[in-house]
């Protein structure tokens, strides 16, 4: 397959493909998880609509995450691509379908982004105040920090992934110090309310609540393969590490909701009262050494942001260089970093977090900002699920499995939709009664904008998704041995 766009002059922009080994790739893709951070900020809106049992939440979630694994595993075999999401449905549901894939994930992904950057300037200032007496203004650390991570990703993907993984096996060693005293100081017999169905507040209501927010949990999982042209052996490697990630992610979330609701003796109003309840835990059990907890919730957040805006700014990248989103998204340095699209990924991530910032403490705009960019990643997953057998369908025949390529996506379907239809019910709880609305009318204008762009680019559904994580690299590979043989 050729590099460039076919009737094109222009040599199309290109990643550094093979930057990254498998190690690295497996290690970037447990650290885009970022387990610590994602727990800590994530439970007590949970446990406000489950209540002690939200455990089963995430279990829920967990079960839909295995199902849609499958579908983007799937998709990877055939199609690796740093689009990821957006190529996929595009290719299956043509160039509409995909612009309203990328308007919606970027809306989604950016909105995830901004409660990242709250989270990390809200929470070093916490740090600063607690253990070294400085009072600093969270915004302000904010832009200092996001602008430091922003040049070290436009340097390259693999210098960021270094410090990501750095940060991963820091929070991993706290969270697994914090589990075992837990455990070692607990008095009576073990608990496990946090999965116990009659220990649920609310009903199906409830885990609509915490629903959205518990998907964004999971987002690292898929991650790894907006990496895919960065990616040694992306068809093999990229499946490989989606499924690695989503087990650690499962047993961890699930082993923290079992340790945090039994330390603090399932007290369901207790919990949703406490803004971190993993720290409440760590004030129990670790003593002098709680800054261990704090800096845990540091390393981690760092981590999720490198991760998340290096796989998620190579989807707008991708995106625009498919021609679904404007083209200068597409431009790429010297090193082969999709810059713009990383600025603009940051940029109005950090402009968000400051604006609604401005009144609303960052902790809990990171509970806002994560429900609200649940919404339209969950659905994103849901029309993966039903692209994966049109696409395999069309494209590959001779490979198509009623099990792997219906049955899967199906069921990962049907588990998604009660609990966003709860979200979405009446009497739910301001701001998160309008997310639906917002996600509902981004959509909307997103269908306006790709019904135009596919009348003035005919052609998209000829040339968008050709351009794969390997073509080139497999052209290099060949043009020496045709050169032997010659």
């Amino acid at each position: 397959m050729s590099a460039n766009r076919v009737g094109s002059a222009r040599p199309t922009p290109r990643l550094t493909q093979g930057a990254l080994s498998s190690s690295e790739v497996v290690a970037s893709s447990l650290a885009n998880v970022a387990p610590a951070m994602s727990f800590m900020f994530s439970f007590a809106v949970i446990a406000q609509g489950a209540g002690a049992a939200s455990g089963l939440t995430i279990a829920i979630v967990a079960i839909a995450i295995l199902f849609h694994a499958n579908s983007i595993a799937q998709f990877s075999v055939k199609m690796p691509s740093s689009g990821s999401y957006i190529t996929y449905i595009g290719t299956a549901f043509g160039p509409v379908a995909g612009v309203v894939t990328a308007v919606t994930a970027a809306f989604g992904y950016i909105a995830s982004g901004a409660g990242l950057m709250a989270i990390l300037g809200g929470w070093t200032a916490i740090i600063l105040a607690r253990f070294l007496h400085v009072h600093w203004s969270w915004q302000g650390i904010a832009i200092a920090l996001v602008g430091w991570l922003g040049v070290l990703m436009v340097r390259g993907v693999k210098i960021s992934t270094r410090w990501l993984v750095g940060g991963f096996f820091f929070e991993m060693a706290a969270i697994l110090l914090i589990a075992v005293l837990t455990v070692a100081h607990h008095q009576g017999p073990l608990t496990f309310a946090a999965f116990n169905p009659a220990d649920l507040k609310g009903g199906l209501a409830g885990i609509g609540l915490g629903f959205p927010l518990a998907i964004w949990m999971f987002t690292g999982v898929g991650n790894s393969m907006g990496l895919a042209e960065e990616t040694k052996h992306p068809r093999t490697l990229i499946p490989r590490s989606i499924y690695i990630s989503l087990g650690f992610a499962t047993v961890v979330y699930l082993g923290l909701s079992w340790i945090t609701t039994m330390a603090l003796h399932s007290d369901a109003s207790y919990i949703a009262r406490q803004p971190v309840p993993l720290i409440t835990v760590g004030a129990l059990v670790l003593g002098p050494l709680l800054i261990v907890a704090y800096l845990a919730g540091f390393t981690s957040t760092l981590a999720e942001i490198i991760g998340a805006t290096n796989g998620q700014a190579r989807m707008l990248f991708s995106a625009a260089r498919d021609g679904l989103l404007p083209a200068p998204l597409s431009h790429v340095t010297q090193r082969r970093a999709p810059s713009t699209a990383l600025i603009v990924y940051l940029g109005i991530g950090l402009a968000a977090t400051l604006v609604w910032g401005a009144t609303v403490p960052p902790i809990t705009l990171f509970g806002y900002l994560g429900s609200l960019a649940g919404i339209p990643i969950a659905l994103i997953y849901m029309a993966v699920n039903v692209a994966l057998p049109v696409y395999y369908r069309r494209r590959h025949p001779q490979d198509f499995r009623w099990t792997a390529h219906v049955l899967w996506p199906l069921l990962g379907t049907l588990v998604m939709i009660p609990p966003l239809l709860a979200m979405a019910a009446p009497g739910q709880q301001a701001p998160y009664a309008d997310f639906p609305l917002v996600v509902a009318g981004v959509m909307a204008l997103a269908a306006l904008y790709g019904w135009r762009i596919a009348r003035r680019r005919p052609d998209l559904a000829r040339t968008m998704g050709t351009i794969l994580a390997d073509d080139v690299r497999e052209q290099q590979d060949e043009e020496p041995r045709l050169r032997d043989m010659g």
